[in-house]
């Protein structure tokens, strides 16, 4: 027996239509809590923008310093650089970037790559008082790091998720109660944004004072206009809400005008004094050769020009599109004469 619908009463007719429908009911009800919450993410980061145009704009503008004049601290910051990094000279505006960290500036550097951007907040970190906290995208390049401080003698750990418990456990002591020797701290932007646990020390390190530079590496990540876009990165600007006392040094090789506002706007860095360095580097040039279309002639090409032009055991990077093309380069029987090896699996 089928009862006709027009038969049905109100209750019974809308619970019929909820066991019809009751997933497309509940995709909708799961899209309205998520657009819920996406509402008051929304209203939270308008408000973290509101506050930072407030005080941009109550804030008088930045005077103009002489950087490269004379400083209380320039013959500590010269004795530390020849006696502890074995530095004879400084490069171009490394020695005007560590004078406005040392005074407390907001800094923002473009700087090309092997222009000497670590010096610039790591000579700081051993100047000033407490901890120095590093950003760096790449864990192979805070293993580097780490290694290269630790040689030469300064204390410098690294906090990811490879590193062991024991020295975890030393990190957060030294965070939160000031234990043991730690100058400098690397982290990946997914430990800021993801970790309650390393915040809250951190929080705890500066309310102590101990806290004393922010350093942000590979800055460009943090804009979608940038040619390396982190998403974690977009998270960064909490630390200068968290910390605004604290100075902030934000580092890349390029960057757009665009990327460069961008930067100062996430970072809440609106007063930052910036230093931008040439990018022209003389050392390098770029030289085209017409490419076989056989492979392993190309290899043999490679082969040839590297042993020729760099006799003495020279090192040197060869790109491929693939790993498997950097594998089929490597193989021994391609290139006797030559050693290769893979770096950062590319």
């Amino acid at each position: 027996l089928i009862t006709p619908l027009t038969c049905l009463s109100a209750t019974e007719l809308v619970f019929l239509l909820k066991l019809l429908y009751a997933d497309k009911i509940k995709t909708l009800l799961d899209q309205q809590e998520e657009l819920y919450e996406r509402q008051a993410q929304l209203k939270a980061l308008l408000e973290i923008s509101k506050t930072s145009r407030d005080t941009s704009n109550s804030a008088p503008s930045v005077a103009l310093e002489d950087w490269s004049g004379k400083f209380s601290w320039d013959s500590q910051a010269d004795d530390t650089r020849f006696n502890v990094f074995g530095i004879s000279s400084y490069r171009s505006n490394q020695r005007e970037i560590i004078n406005s960290i040392m005074s407390g500036k907001d800094v923002l550097v473009i700087m090309a790559a092997g222009g000497g951007k670590s010096l610039c907040y790591q000579l700081p970190a051993v100047l000033r008082d407490g901890i120095t906290l590093v950003v760096s995208p790449l864990l192979s390049l805070i293993q580097d790091q780490v290694m290269g401080l630790a040689a030469l003698g300064i204390p410098a750990h690294m906090l990811t998720s490879t590193t062991n418990k024991e020295i975890e456990k030393f990190i957060y002591k030294a965070l939160e109660k000031g234990e043991g020797e730690l100058k400098i701290l690397y982290v990946t932007p997914e430990k800021i944004s993801k970790s309650k646990r390393f915040m809250s020390k951190l929080e705890k390190c500066h309310h102590a004072g101990r806290l004393s530079l922010v350093a942000i590496d590979e800055a460009h990540c943090c804009s979608q206009w940038g040619h390396d876009f982190r998403p974690d990165y977009k998270n960064l600007g909490i630390l200068k809400i968290q910390f605004p006392s604290v100075p902030m040094i934000a580092l890349t090789a390029t960057a757009t005008s665009k990327v460069q506002m961008d930067l100062i706007e996430m970072l809440h860095i609106p007063r930052s004094v910036k230093f931008v360095s040439t990018v022209n580097r003389p050392n390098l040039f770029y030289r085209v050769y017409e490419k076989s279309s056989v492979g392993k002639v190309v290899i043999d090409e490679i082969a040839n020009f590297i042993s020729e032009s760099y006799p003495n055991n020279e090192s040197g990077i060869v790109y491929c599109f693939s790993r498997k093309e950097c594998e089929q380069v490597r193989r021994p029987h391609n290139t006797e004469m030559l050693s290769f090896e893979l770096f950062a699996g590319m």
